[in-house]
């Protein structure tokens, strides 16, 4: 593998819980690559620190440790003019697209700001081109320039700030769940669009979603989330359909399957349970609480995350023992 164009080493986050002496550990050492061109979809529960990880990587949050390195620079601690070149390569489209765009700016207005702030485009005809370039590369035209977000629906807002992202000619574009506040049918559109960007721009996504259906849609890989780590890392087929932790497992049967006769016979048993606090997180690994295969090790020592198959890392004790005794991670009567 070439150099990756991202790389993120042992990210932490941690924030102070007010009124007490507690500290909440948001992101709690994650590590992964990016290549260039490639997809890599993080995926987990709500507060399992995803979001978190995404405004780190644009640098909206001060990491407390780690590393984030762009083309093998160190950006982690840049300021200045050097943070405003890391922001232009590296861009974020949010989850909700009601309160990204300023209700006071019209589409035009909120596009040319990006382009004044990076001091982009040229004239005002230029700008103006590029404007109507960017509007018709989203799905739009030049059509929607003067209008204000309160007289777009979800899925126009939302095409708009993918529009702004690419406005900086990024090379890595982070979506936070960004089809998460729409209707059904207008996911698969912008899903589509996002698809069709990546492969004509080259660009390098990281995908954050609750809905592991939805990451696997889009991703090369899969990274797997769960109170602030990563406890799953792989190839999207292998992690989606084959999975190595019980908590991959648990929500791979949370997919619905479209065949009504076969979700009808499907058995699922939901996770015993609640995710537990990140202020006071359990001993040994954080998810055997809820874990249906914990053993006695579980909770005293937390695995680390390795590679018990090629390419394929997780971080459970009782999937690198099964591994390394011959066998593929879950037994067969676990995976109904």
């Amino acid at each position: 593998m070439t150099q990756p164009v991202l790389r993120v080493d042992d990210l932490v986050k941690v924030y102070p819980v007010r009124g007490t002496d507690q500290l909440l550990r948001a992101v709690s050492g994650v590590s992964f690559t990016l290549g260039r061109g490639e997809t890599l979809g993080i995926v987990g529960e709500s507060g399992c620190g995803k979001s978190t990880t995404a405004r780190l990587l644009v640098r909206l949050e001060e990491p407390t440790s780690g590393s984030i390195s762009l083309d093998g620079q160190d950006i982690t601690r840049v300021r200045g003019r050097a943070l405003r070149a890391v922001r232009r390569r590296v861009q974020l489209v949010f989850q909700d697209p009601y309160a990204s765009l300023n209700p006071r700016l019209t589409v035009s207005q909120t596009l040319e700001e990006v382009l004044r702030v990076h001091r982009l485009g040229g004239g005002a005809p230029q700008r103006r081109r590029r404007l109507d370039e960017l509007l018709t590369m989203v799905g739009l035209g030049s059509g929607f320039a003067d209008r204000y977000p309160h007289q777009l629906s979800g899925g126009q807002r939302q095409r708009v700030g993918v529009a702004r992202a690419l406005a900086v000619e990024p090379d890595v574009v982070v979506l936070d769940e960004p089809v998460s506040a729409l209707d059904v049918s207008v996911q698969s559109e912008v899903m589509n669009l996002l698809t069709r960007l990546r492969a004509e721009l080259d660009l390098s996504f990281v995908f954050i979603s609750h809905d592991l259906g939805m990451v696997r849609h889009i991703s090369d890989r899969i990274a797997v989330m769960y109170l602030g780590r990563v406890v799953e890392l792989g190839p999207w087929r292998r992690v989606s359909d084959d999975p190595l932790h019980p908590y991959t497992r648990a929500l791979q049967d949370a997919v619905p399957v479209a065949d009504p006769a076969v979700e009808a016979d499907r058995h699922v048993e939901p996770l015993a349970g609640e995710v537990p606090d990140p202020a006071n997180p359990p001993a040994g690994c954080s998810f055997h609480p809820r874990c249906p295969l914990a053993e006695a090790i579980c909770s005293s020592v937390d695995p680390d995350l390795a590679e018990l198959l090629p390419r394929h890392e997780a971080a459970c004790h009782v999937a690198a023992r099964r591994v390394q005794q011959g066998g593929a991670g879950l037994p067969a009567a676990e995976r109904t």
